[in-house]
């Protein structure tokens, strides 16, 4: 199987992190087909060298980006979930946190999505289906933890829950995925004005468990820097 050069799948330095950037936006902009190691380069300012420092291929480089992606929705929604608090104030930081890093990490977040649906970038080798059920395993686990969240609040009579809990977290992510696809960050965004955004999807997502303004006081949270 195929392994990255350095194997940096836990690489945090700022060169990496620069290059992982460049490659999501242009995995974003251009899609896959479209992108190759020589356009990350040239869009990042560097060359190719570079690029090949870290990953022998696009694909690597592909999955490297999917793998931050992750890391991304884990690390905003972990303190949340570790949490002793009462459990509807734990999934209200969990939501927070996994809209959050929709916002801060746009292009990652849009690339996840295409990469989780890989049958458009034709996974034909075993390397490619081995990486694919790598994905979804994590992506598994993540949605474990809301799901146990949901379930111990559905429990306690806290939240409303559909005969097909399956159907109702799906649906809630459906909710909470929203700005994926319609979100667009501008030069002239702002904590505050991200931090409304953050708020809106949460209220609206939250609805649909039985959750109201009225019942839980989340929208006089601190701006987040």
């Amino acid at each position: 199987m195929p392994q990255t050069a350095l194997s940096p799948r836990n690489d945090r330095s700022e060169r990496y992190e620069e290059l992982l950037f460049a490659a999501a936006q242009c995995f974003q902009s251009r899609g896959f087909a479209a992108t190759s190691i020589d356009t990350v380069a040239r869009h990042l300012g560097a060359t190719k060298g570079r690029v090949y420092h870290y990953f022998p291929s696009k694909m690597d480089l592909f999955n490297a980006v999917r793998d931050r992606a992750m890391d991304h929705v884990f690390d905003g929604t972990r303190t949340g979930f570790n949490s002793d608090a009462p459990t509807i104030d734990r999934l209200i930081a969990m939501a927070r946190g996994h809209v959050r890093a929709i916002l801060y990490q746009h292009p990652y977040m849009q690339v996840l999505m295409d990469g989780l649906q890989m049958n458009r970038y034709s996974t034909t080798t075993q390397f490619q289906r081995e990486e694919m059920e790598r994905h979804l395993a994590r992506r598994d686990e993540y949605e474990s933890q809301f799901r146990a969240v949901i379930a111990q609040g559905a429990a306690e009579g806290q939240l409303h829950v559909g005969p097909s809990q399956s159907i109702t977290v799906q649906s809630f992510f459906s909710a909470l995925n929203g700005p994926v696809f319609w979100f667009r960050p501008r030069d002239t965004d702002t904590a505050e004005s991200l931090h409304a955004i953050t708020e809106d999807v949460l209220r609206y997502s939250l609805l649909g468990l039985g959750v109201t303004t009225e019942t839980q006081s989340y929208t006089t949270q601190e701006v987040p820097s």
